[in-house]
């Protein structure tokens, strides 16, 4: 396995040695309704190493999500804004596969996605992939989605809906993550497809969801396209439900859940989790740039 320590600038910088600045993840800031009684953050994470095993999560050295495997997400979970140890490893061996300082902003929402090989030969080596969720509230009969590409030999892909023009997602190569795109609430097959200048290329493979009305989601494109050997995991992907105005986000310091206004953001106007809960789920099937 390839152990990567230190800390890692998210904002586009290079890895860097121990004495390197933490990063700072750039995200959306949830504005409180009123003065903050607590300086609090929200961070998930979604299994997509295509050849890692099982992972466990821990944040400045306490275990925060046990056994997670490819394509799950584990609930947000509220942490204190500021500097934390982030260190991934194999759930049955312990084995370290990531160790590095993060610096979290107050207030904002982020998926941590375990994504690359850990293998010695990795063509996309493991490294967490920190993606901003905007928290956008679709309108009144329609959801959102947005397409995570974490499949480390697949080729860009266009994500197109079976039987209709509706494009998902545009030419999304590795790491990339598309923005998101509204369409009526509903069941779809969707397509995916090797990218093209007119979103008509073969089709790799299909899959059917179900969009709820109100809901946003990423699709996380993980596992190889042409596995090797039965170890492989074959391409899938996991459609994992978003923050929404309609998802509360877990308090720090008390019980008490704090009511959030509408935000905006470069990338598109959102509006922020208010105080229903409902648990992303993953299902074997960008997030917002």
């Amino acid at each position: 396995m390839i152990l990567l320590a230190g800390s890692v600038v998210v904002s586009g910088a290079t890895f860097g040695g121990p004495a390197a600045a933490a990063p700072a993840l750039q995200q959306q800031q949830l504005q409180a309704d009123g003065p903050s009684t607590q300086e609090t953050s929200y961070l998930r994470v979604v299994h997509a190493s295509a050849d890692a095993p099982a992972v466990d999560v821990a944040l400045d050295n306490e275990t925060v999500v046990s056994g997670i495997e490819l394509g799950e997400a584990s609930d947000y979970l509220a942490i204190a804004a500021g500097d934390h140890r982030l260190t991934i490893t194999a759930a049955e061996t312990g084995d370290v596969v990531y160790d590095a300082n993060v610096s979290v902003e107050a207030r904002s929402v982020t998926t941590i996605a375990a994504s690359g090989e850990i293998g010695e030969n990795a063509s996309q080596p493991f490294a967490p992939l920190f993606i901003r969720d905007d928290a956008l509230q679709p309108a009144e009969g329609e959801a959102a989605v947005a397409v995570a590409h974490l499949s480390p030999d697949a080729p860009a892909v266009d994500i197109t809906v079976e039987g209709s023009d509706t494009v998902i997602a545009d030419n999304v190569s590795y790491a990339g993550v598309s923005d998101y795109v509204s369409v009526p609430a509903g069941d779809y097959t969707l397509e995916i497809r090797e990218a093209t200048a007119d979103n008509d290329g073969d089709v790799v493979t299909t899959v059917d969801v179900s969009l709820e009305n109100g809901s946003a989601y990423t699709g996380y494109a993980v596992g190889y396209l042409e596995a090797e050997n039965d170890s492989e995991p074959e391409f899938q992907v996991s459609l994992v439900e978003d923050a929404t105005k309609s998802v509360t986000l877990p308090s720090v310091a008390n019980e008490e859940d704090e009511e959030i206004n509408e935000t905006e953001t470069p990338m598109n106007e959102t509006e922020t989790p208010t105080d229903e809960t409902e648990t992303p789920e993953a299902t074997p099937t960008e997030a917002p740039e």
